[in-house]
């Protein structure tokens, strides 16, 4: 089997058989949307779907965890879903693979609605000038900021990594039993965002606009490494166990009020709109700090969730045809404002709706979605960028120098022979 397959199907081939793949006339696997109604409420749209076409369909929510475990086993046994939902990254690693159909198709239909879509999240589906993946939503990671914190040291909320920095130490100097900074330093996924974030804001990036040259060694590169190890080090603003947090660190940090600022998706003000009122009412959420210099820009990220139908499903237009049934506005709309604003539209149009209009934490959403960096910066989206992902090089570079103590210069030299090292492989 082909190396990505090869890789995650290794002990896991049983897994197969327990997600029911097979079991119905159309399998949809989902990822979970952070929202309990929402993926009962996809399930319920499952359900009804297959009953308009008399066939028996069948929603399966996957943790994001072990989804591409149990897809890797579904594969290697013949037994895939024929529709399921995930990353952009991993959309690119499917279709790298020749186990995606295009879906050229299901997005002119998707265009046809007013206010079309958001243009910019297509290269994420795209390989070989081809859409194998479908964006369905935009996942857009903003800065979570405890206003009334920043208000009682007189100070405003930062639209620079310097007046973060700064407002941060008097924060925490008011506060001793807190550690302002919430930034995830360890290999989880959301520390690889994070730095990929603040590296962007400083003016760096991975790749050139061939999407193949890897110009990751930069002075922008060593700058934002350099200013992370300060506030590390010297401000001891970040706790020290953000270098072991998984991707709930943060979230808990925050929601326990021992942080002032945390980068995350909006899943954490879901949790205040449920859970806690009064914090909820002390947050801002605020784009990505810009980075100094004429290059700073603020580096905020914008992804999505894709839906992908298998090239080894027989129900092939089925599930193209489920696509379109997911994403009729009226239906679609539902499922947004079931969501919470944990995801953003793919239609422009819906962030007039009461749920972004009217909720001032949404403000630059809009904003966000539209000029937000993807994943493979300056080229577009690509396995090698995926890959490079996965290899969690970005943080190994911030463990050298925040635990290993090594020169910012020599591990950002390491991250860029690591990267060339995956390239060189893409090449051949």
């Amino acid at each position: 089997m082909k190396r990505l397959l090869g890789k995650l199907a290794v002990g896991v081939a049983t897994l197969a058989l327990s997600t029911g793949a097979m079991a119905a006339d159309l399998s949809v696997w989902g990822l979970q949307a952070f929202n309990q109604q929402a993926d009962a409420l996809i399930g319920e749209l499952v359900t009804e779907y297959g009953k308009t076409k008399g066939i028996d369909a069948e929603y399966v929510v996957v943790p994001a965890n072990v989804l591409n475990e149990r897809l890797a086993a579904a594969f290697e046994a013949g037994t895939p879903p024929d529709a399921f939902m995930t990353t952009s990254q991993m959309g690119q690693y499917y279709a790298s693979q020749s186990l995606t159909v295009p879906l050229e198709d299901v997005l002119a239909d998707m265009k046809k609605v007013p206010g079309g879509i958001y243009e910019n999240m297509l290269p994420q589906g795209m390989y070989d000038g081809t859409l194998q993946a479908l964006p369905f939503q935009v996942d857009v990671v903003p800065m979570f900021a405890r206003r009334d914190l920043i208000e009682a040291v007189g100070g405003k909320l930062p639209e620079t990594w310097e007046e973060l920095r700064e407002v941060s130490k008097k924060i925490q100097a008011a506060n001793p039993m807190m550690q302002a900074l919430g930034l995830t330093l360890s290999n989880a996924n959301d520390a690889e965002v994070q730095i990929r974030m603040l590296m962007w804001s400083f003016g760096g990036q991975m790749f050139a606009g061939d999407g193949k040259t890897i110009l990751f060694d930069s002075p922008e590169t060593r700058a934002a490494y350099a200013f992370l190890a300060e506030v590390f080090k010297e401000d001891r603003t970040i706790p020290r166990s953000a270098l072991t947090w998984d991707d709930a660190g943060n979230n808990q940090a925050y929601q326990t009020r021992r942080a002032a600022f945390i980068i995350n998706p909006p899943s954490t003000y879901q949790w205040m709109r449920d859970n806690d009122q009064e914090l909820l009412g002390f947050t801002s959420l605020i784009n990505i700090p810009k980075g100094p210099g004429e290059k700073g820009r603020h580096g905020a990220t914008a992804s999505s969730w894709v839906w992908i139908v298998a090239k080894q499903s027989q129900q092939q237009e089925a599930a193209k045809d489920w696509l379109r049934y997911f994403l009729e506005p009226a239906r679609y709309q539902k499922i947004i404002e079931t969501v919470g604003g944990r995801w953003a539209p793919i239609y422009p149009a819906m962030m007039d709706i009461p749920l972004f209009k009217d909720t001032p934490a949404f403000a630059q959403f809009k904003d966000m979605a539209t000029s937000g960096i993807i994943d493979g910066y300056a080229g577009p989206p690509t396995a090698l960028a995926s890959e490079i992902f996965a290899a969690k090089i970005m943080t190994n570079v911030g463990q050298k120098i925040l635990v290993d103590n090594m020169p910012v210069d020599d591990a950002v030299a390491w991250g860029q022979a690591e990267m060339e090292k995956i390239a060189a492989k893409h090449k051949g």
